[in-house]
């Protein structure tokens, strides 16, 4: 799958926009269900584009 102008893969994006700290930590969320495009689970190779809709689950952390 060739990024095109306008798409980057979802785990790219999720690493760019400080979700992850690393991109492996992105692709393992998204390998791991934890990750949505456009109410579909997201596989780390996946092209999002500008409108797509992203759900993240991310662990709680536990605060005191």
């Amino acid at each position: 799958m060739a990024e095109t102008p306008g798409s980057l893969r979802v785990d790219k994006w999720l690493w760019a926009a400080r979700f992850f700290k690393t991109r492996s930590l992105a692709a393992t969320a998204c390998e791991g269900g934890k990750v949505d495009v456009n109410d579909a689970a997201a596989k780390p190779a996946r092209l999002v584009r500008a409108g797509d809709l992203l759900r993240v689950t991310l662990p709680r952390s536990k605060r005191l």
